[in-house]
C-alpha cells in the first residue's frame, strides 16, 4: 500500500523560492505596472502553495471538443455568368520600379523606350515605359480564375496608353462569349482585359480565352458581344509616329538586322524560369492558382505549370536581340500549345510575313509570327525544313500539333505558344544618296 504524505517545510521553502530568472520576472511585473501608473508598492499576489500529494483517485480528463474546417471558394461562379457581365476586381497594384527590374533581369530587353529614362524624356514620356509583356501579364492575371483548367490564348491585344513607375493598376473582366468544347466536357469563356491606370485611363486591352473543366447548359450559350463604346486602340503608337521625323531622326536605331517578308529567324537567346521566379511573378501579379504553387500536390518537374503571361513574356524576350529596336508591338493572336514547367529551357523562331515601310522615318511596321519552343537549342534547327503552314495566322494549337507530329516530328511536343503580332520599330539609319 502506498502512503501518501506531505513534504516538510524546510524542502517546501527551498522549492518555493523564487529563482533568479523568477525574480526579474517579478521585476519587471513590477516595472510594467509602474509605467501602466499603477503604485510603485503594488506587489504581486503571493504564489498559492499547492498541495503536492499523490492523488490515486484523479478523475480522467473532460471529452476533447473537435472541430472539422470550411474551405472558403474564392473563385467565381462562371456557371451563372453570361456574355456582357462585367467583373470589377477590387485589387489594386502600384507598379514600382523593383517590379520593373525584377522583370528585366527574367525577361530580356534592349529596347530604348524600356531602359533609358532619358530616352523616354526626349520622347514626351515622362519615364520608362512598362514593356508590353509585364502590362499584358497585369491586364491578364485573374486572381478568381481558379475554377480554369488552362489559358487558350489571346484574341487582339493593344497597348492603348504608356503605363509608368508609380501608376497604380486596376482591372476590369468583361464576359464576351461562352461555348462548350467538341467533348461537351468542358467549356471556353472569352473574356476582356482592361487594365486601367489611377486617373481613369485605358492603357491595354485583352481579349483572352480560358478552358474550364465544366459544360455550359446550352440556354446559356448566346453570342459575342458587340463593343459598345470604341476605343481608339493606337493613341500611344500615334504619339510615338509624332516623333519620327524629330526625336528619332536625332535618335538612330543601331539595330543589326533587316527584315525582310518570307525569311524564317532561329533565335539564338535561350532563356529558362526557375520555380521560384514563376513563383514570385505570381504572386506579384495576384495570381493563386494552385497549379502555379502546390508541389506537394503537384510535381514542379512535369505537373507545375508556368503561368501564361510568363510563357509569352519568355518567349517574346527571346526575339528581342534579333527584332530590335521595337517601339510599340500589338497581339493579333495567341494560341498555348503545350504546357511549360519550371527549369524548361525556351527558344524562339519568327517567321516575318510582311514588312510595311511607308512610314515617315526610318520607322516601319513588320507582321511577325512567333513560335515559342521548349527544351531545343534553335541552332538543332538549322538543318531541319520547318512546315510553312504552323505560321498560318490564327491557327489553332490542335492544328499546330497534329502538323509536327506529321511533318516535323522534333517539334512535336515542345511548341509551347504561337503568337502573331505586330510590331512598330524603327530600323537602321540609311542614308539616301542622289546620283
Amino acid at each position: 500500500m502506498i502512503v501518501a504524505r506531505k513534504i516538510p517545510s524546510v524542502f517546501s521553502s527551498y522549492f518555493l523560492r523564487p529563482c533568479r530568472k523568477q525574480q526579474q520576472h517579478l521585476s519587471s511585473r513590477l516595472v510594467s505596472h509602474e509605467l501602466n501608473g499603477l503604485s510603485p508598492g503594488f506587489q504581486s499576489q503571493p504564489t498559492e502553495t499547492k498541495d503536492l500529494s499523490l492523488n490515486l483517485h484523479a478523475s480522467s480528463a473532460p471529452d476533447t471538443k473537435m472541430l472539422r474546417g470550411t474551405i472558403l471558394d474564392h473563385s467565381v461562379d462562371l456557371l451563372r455568368a453570361r456574355p456582357g457581365d462585367k467583373l470589377d476586381i477590387p485589387y489594386q497594384i502600384t507598379v514600382s520600379e523593383s517590379l520593373q527590374t525584377f522583370w528585366h533581369s527574367a525577361f530580356f530587353d534592349n529596347n530604348r523606350i524600356h531602359t533609358s529614362q532619358p530616352f523616354c524624356r526626349q520622347m514626351g514620356l515622362q519615364d520608362r515605359v512598362v514593356p508590353f509583356s509585364l502590362a499584358l501579364f497585369l491586364a491578364s492575371a485573374m486572381t478568381h480564375e481558379d475554377a480554369a483548367k488552362v489559358q487558350v490564348g489571346f484574341g487582339k491585344v493593344s497597348y492603348i496608353w504608356p503605363i509608368f513607375a508609380g501608376d497604380t493598376m486596376s482591372q476590369a473582366f468583361t464576359v464576351t462569349k461562352m461555348r462548350n468544347t467538341s467533348d461537351g466536357h468542358h467549356s471556353i469563356i472569352n473574356f476582356t482585359c482592361d487594365l486601367i491606370n489611377q486617373r481613369g485611363r485605358l492603357c491595354m486591352r485583352a481579349d483572352k480565352a480560358l478552358l474550364f473543366q465544366f459544360p455550359l447548359p446550352e440556354s446559356e450559350l448566346s453570342a459575342r458581344v458587340v463593343e459598345e463604346e470604341p476605343v481608339n486602340r493606337q493613341l500611344f503608337r500615334d504619339h510615338l509616329l509624332s516623333k519620327a521625323t524629330t526625336v528619332l531622326a536625332e535618335n538612330p536605331s543601331f539595330s543589326l538586322a533587316d527584315l525582310k517578308p518570307g525569311i524564317l529567324i532561329l533565335h539564338t537567346m535561350h532563356r529558362s524560369l526557375t520555380f521560384s521566379q514563376s513563383q514570385q511573378l505570381a504572386s506579384l501579379a495576384r495570381l493563386t492558382h494552385e497549379r502555379h504553387f502546390d508541389s506537394r500536390k503537384y510535381d514542379r518537374t512535369n505537373e507545375i505549370f508556368v503561368p501564361g503571361g510568363l510563357v509569352l513574356g519568355i518567349t517574346m524576350s527571346a526575339t528581342a536581340r534579333d527584332l530590335h529596336e521595337i517601339l510599340h508591338e500589338e497581339i493579333q493572336s495567341c494560341a498555348y500549345v503545350n504546357n511549360l514547367h519550371p527549369e524548361n529551357v525556351v527558344g524562339a523562331m519568327s517567321y516575318v510575313q510582311d514588312v510595311d515601310d511607308n512610314l515617315p522615318g526610318d520607322l516601319e511596321v513588320a507582321s511577325v509570327v512567333t513560335l515559342g519552343f521548349k527544351s531545343i537549342n534553335a541552332r538543332e534547327l538549322a538543318h531541319v525544313d520547318i512546315p510553312a503552314e504552323l505560321f498560318r495566322p490564327g491557327i489553332f494549337a490542335k492544328e499546330i500539333e497534329n502538323i509536327c507530329k506529321k511533318s516535323c516530328p522534333i517539334l512535336s511536343g515542345k511548341i509551347v505558344v504561337a503568337v502573331e503580332r505586330k510590331i512598330l520599330r524603327q530600323t537602321r539609319h540609311r542614308q539616301v544618296f542622289l546620283l
